[in-house]
């Protein structure tokens, strides 16, 4: 959803007084025009008639004024838009992209074609990126944060690096050396992991190595009311990191009904996440499962587990130990997450 900044209630309060001042005004001008009678009054009451129709004439000049002023406004940007677009006669490689004739640019700097931050591709010719057939491309410059970007539209679904990327989003690439690398995505319907299907809209993201020649790993995070089964276990709001193979490196997410493993029983909303190796105790595989706010989990024979305390348990259902979220190192606030 697009933010859009609307004028206060005082404007329109002013437009509606101006309009009715000006409409006043005209139809007072056109009595005086055809009636003599109103003539014979105003010039009896010369001094009230002038002052009354001076003041009807000043706030009767606002709207229209106004109205004036938005036209200037949208003629000075259409003519600004109309010298920053143009269109290209022949094949052009710019900012790493083979750009057909007939594609349309919007300059941020006339006549510079490599100062682009839009281009509208042929709908009959799109272009190829990375092996993507897109449709517009918007380009963002560099800066301290991030590399130059560039973010893709496409007519259809895609694949990309193995992943079907769905056509509703934007697609989104770095420039490296002067090339298009693909960044991040949203996934389409038909994406499996595991011979499991992915849920359509988890976006996908490059997380590159120390150099560009690292195989790329790939950061996977679902939205929505779909679960997403982990170590066995359905989960939503999954973040899950992957090697270039495809194998789990690392998850987190949060149980998406009632769950047990071996003495513990845990409710839905219960954080559960891969076992940091550091942890005392832990061991390769293990997990471990933070209750939510005012739940608890429940332990056969023994007490339950509230939150503000993590269990940390192997994939047989052994619990290995009961730590406080602090020592296990989970944050015990509201979990936040930046991304789409």
């Amino acid at each position: 959803m697009i933010p859009v900044s609307l004028p206060g209630g005082n404007f329109y309060v002013l437009m509606a007084a101006s309009l009715a001042c000006l409409a006043t005004l005209l139809t007072w001008l056109a009595v005086l025009a055809t009636t003599p009678g109103a003539r014979a009054w105003l010039g009896g009451h010369r001094r009230g008639g002038a002052i009354l129709m001076a003041f009807l004439a000043i706030i009767g000049a606002i709207f229209p004024y106004q109205q004036f002023s938005l036209w200037f406004s949208a003629r000075q940007n259409a003519q600004a838009d109309a010298e920053r677009k143009t269109v290209l006669a022949q094949p052009t490689q710019l900012a790493g992209v083979a750009m057909p004739a007939g594609t349309v640019l919007s300059l941020a700097q006339p006549g510079d074609l490599t100062s682009f931050d839009l281009a509208v591709f042929p709908e009959t010719h799109p272009a190829s990126i990375q092996g993507v057939a897109a449709t517009r491309l918007f380009r963002y410059p560099a800066s301290s944060k991030q590399a130059e970007t560039l973010s893709v539209e496409i007519a259809r679904d895609q694949a990309q690096d193995g992943w079907l990327c769905a056509h509703g989003h934007r697609l989104e690439f770095v420039l490296r050396d002067g090339h298009p690398s693909f960044a991040s995505c949203h996934l389409a319907i038909g994406n499996t992991l595991n011979q499991q299907p992915v849920p359509p809209g988890a976006w996908l993201k490059v997380i590159n190595g120390a150099s560009a020649a690292d195989a790329p790993r790939w950061l996977l995070r679902t939205e929505g009311s779909e679960a997403l089964e982990v170590a066995r276990m359905p989960l939503l709001k999954v973040d899950m990191q992957l090697d270039s193979q495809r194998r789990m490196l690392d998850f987190e997410g949060l149980l998406a009904r009632e769950t047990m493993l071996g003495d513990m029983t845990y409710q839905p909303g219960t954080r559960v996440l891969a076992a940091s190796l550091r942890l005392p105790g832990a061991r390769p595989g293990d997990l471990l499962f933070s209750p939510s706010r005012g739940r608890s989990a429940r332990r056969a024979g023994g007490e339950d587990v509230p939150a503000g305390k993590s269990v940390l348990q192997a994939p047989d259902g052994a619990v290995r130990s009961v730590l406080s979220n602090r020592e296990a190192g989970v944050l015990d606030v509201a979990a936040m997450r930046i991304g789409p």
